[in-house]
């Protein structure tokens, strides 16, 4: 890992309030993310998985400074304001085009960022858009349409479009690819290695589908109920597992070869914990086939070198 990563999260959590009563006074409060510690490398592509509602979307948000972060601190490489980190970073959701104004043309969105930063006006203004428009691989005469007149990959080429317009270091992927059909999707993530390599872009991606992710990915970062659970290179977390909730987030997912296997993994028993009454110690060990009373004490907490793949886990010999 170089000395000078890109961003720099540090014991990140991020907590909404429960309000209850006629005043609607705060009775406790829901760790969306608790205590996320990673570096974000220049030219890398992170990728964020686990299941619905364990917090990555909520992650992807708080290093945007589109959620507020309630203890820890993010490292945004000198950019101290929101204005100064739209120059720097950038998002590409999942809806295309529940992201795009109706109302405005295509070229009018695209160029919404050049005219607020005062970047280009005018004829200029227009020359880059279209050049943009070039880059994500969309015809000139799309610069005058309205997102509704687009098919759902040309959507989001416009909104990839869009951030890239400020020439950002960092682009967050939510779900970007997963409303899309295969072949389509195939095309959009041959377009982000294509601006990746033109570019040097970092991309956080923000993902579920571990079959993409192992395509795409440098590094992956598994989450469950708010707390990352595993981190290391993508080949490493995704064919040696060292965590017990990877092991089962694999077994789950869809395999290409339907003989391949990483290991026989017990299905997991019971529901996903409340994230506003949390289980103590590890998160998972209500769930976990090798919990042992110690998961119920001990702290949570990624061991090891940030140079190798590290696992949340006592279970697997870590403390």
């Amino acid at each position: 890992m170089s000395a000078d990563p890109l961003f720099s999260l540090r014991n990140v959590s991020v907590r909404y309030p429960i309000r209850s009563g006629f005043f609607q006074r705060v009775v406790g409060h829901v760790g969306a993310v608790e205590d996320a510690s990673f570096a974000l490398e220049r030219g890398e592509t992170l990728a964020l998985v686990g299941e619905s509602g364990c917090g990555k979307s909520t992650l992807g948000r708080a290093i945007l400074r589109l959620e507020p972060i309630a203890t820890g601190s993010i490292d945004a490489d000198g950019a101290k304001d929101r204005r100064a980190l739209a120059r720097k970073a950038q998002v590409v959701f999942q809806d295309p085009l529940g992201s795009l104004d109706p109302r405005w043309t295509v070229g009018s969105l695209i160029a919404e960022g050049l005219v607020v930063h005062g970047i280009a006006r005018g004829a200029e203004r227009d020359k880059q858009v279209h050049a943009l428009l070039a880059q994500v691989e969309l015809p000139p005469g799309t610069f005058h349409k309205f997102p509704h007149q687009l098919s759902g990959g040309q959507q989001q080429r416009v909104a990839i479009a869009r951030a890239l317009a400020l020439r950002p270091e960092l682009i967050v992927l939510d779900e970007a690819t997963s409303a899309l059909d295969v072949s389509v999707q195939a095309q959009i993530l041959n377009l982000l290695v294509d601006l990746q390599r033109d570019y040097g872009l970092t991309y956080l991606f923000i993902s579920h589908d571990l079959t993409v992710v192992g395509q795409f990915a440098d590094r992956v970062a598994v989450m469950y109920l708010g707390r990352i659970m595993e981190l290391g290179s993508a080949a490493d977390v995704l064919t040696a597992p060292q965590h017990p909730y990877t092991r089962a987030l694999l077994a789950s997912s869809l395999k290409v070869d339907p003989d391949a296997r990483i290991e026989d993994v017990p299905l997991l028993t019971g529901d996903v914990p409340s994230p506003r009454t949390p289980p103590s110690g590890c998160r998972f060990r209500t769930r976990c086939p090798l919990a042992t009373a110690a998961c119920a004490t001990l702290t949570h907490r990624m061991t090891g070198s940030a140079s190798r793949q590290v696992a949340a886990c006592i279970a697997n010999g870590d403390t």
